[in-house]
């Protein structure tokens, strides 16, 4: 009897032969450390199209070593329509979607596995990271089964941790459920997909660090880009959470403590869509005026 599968690593890729090749290159080191881990594991790459010779690459590596699966798109079918492209090609309980530039710490494969076998199938795996050398949760490692509160600490903490896709290990049949939403397709979706993931059940919070983030290479960077990520993406994410069972009060609790935080970037937000950043300033507070200074002192001193 062939033993069932429990996760599929997905990778997507586009004109980044270098990132791609390196980890690929850290995975094969994880299998041949330990063969089991393949028992267990499916692994994907898909190629958006690319121009430069990935492609190419992906074939005499697929040639080398069998340990992985790959596609390449006939056609660009954009970061987020790759990474739905990925989640349609794997069939195991859980996905984990793997961002080819970011660096890895090695036993994460088997720390994922471990989690999944020990804490009876968790609806989210949340896997810490570093940025500039600072964590993104400093919280306890535990299985949270409050989990609708667990989802927020984290996003509490620093907004950009559930959207970050390599620190987040999710049950596949969750994604799948929201298909039809409108914010499925969106380039934030990852929140969605962890706040959602936490509504169904609990969730495994890890502490120690598995992920060194780049951010320097992530396509979507830009002040711009990122501004309207926060205020025309993460705020209607946020406001939809009472349709999933998270608590109204808390839900306004959280977006206003988002705003005292990132009261610089709505200041910016304003030049982009005046329109749209006018609504907004029904979640401001005193003290998010009051902070909005030092916010934009602490910016400028990076």
């Amino acid at each position: 009897m062939i033993k069932e599968k429990k996760l599929t690593i997905c990778i997507p890729t586009f004109n980044r032969l270098k990132f791609i090749e390196k980890q690929l290159g850290f995975f094969k080191n994880e299998f041949e450390n330990n063969k089991l881990i393949l028992e267990d594991v499916e692994f994907i790459v898909a190629d958006n199209a690319s121009t430069d010779d990935t492609a190419l690459f992906l074939s005499e590596y697929k040639n080398k070593h069998q340990f992985f699966n790959y596609q390449v798109n006939p056609t660009n079918l954009g970061l987020v329509g790759n990474v739905i492209n990925l989640l349609n090609l794997a069939k195991t309980e859980y996905v984990w979607f793997v961002s080819d530039d970011d660096d890895l710490k090695s036993g994460v494969v088997e720390k994922i596995l471990e989690i999944i076998e020990e804490n009876n199938n968790p609806e989210l795996i949340y896997l810490n990271y570093s940025m500039n050398g600072n964590s993104g949760f400093t919280g306890k490692e535990e299985l949270r089964v409050d989990s609708k509160e667990a989802v927020l600490d984290v996003f509490r903490e620093f907004y950009g941790s559930l959207v970050l896709i390599t620190a987040c290990v999710y049950k596949r049949n969750n994604l799948n459920e929201l298909s039809s939403n409108s914010m499925f397709k969106w380039l934030s979706a990852p929140l969605l997909y962890s706040f959602y993931s936490g509504a169904k059940g609990p969730v495994y919070l890890t502490n120690e660090v598995w992920i060194d983030y780049r951010m320097g290479n992530a396509s979507y960077s830009g002040l711009k880009t990122i501004s309207k990520l926060k205020f025309e993406q993460y705020i209607p994410i946020l406001e939809s959470l009472p349709e999933y069972g998270f608590d109204k009060l808390e839900i306004k609790k959280t977006i206003k403590l988002f705003f005292e935080t990132q009261s610089h970037s709505h200041l910016l937000y304003n030049f982009i869509n005046l329109g749209n950043s006018l609504k907004l300033y029904k979640y401001y507070s005193f003290k998010t005026v009051l902070k909005m200074p030092l916010n934009v002192i602490h910016y400028l001193r990076k």
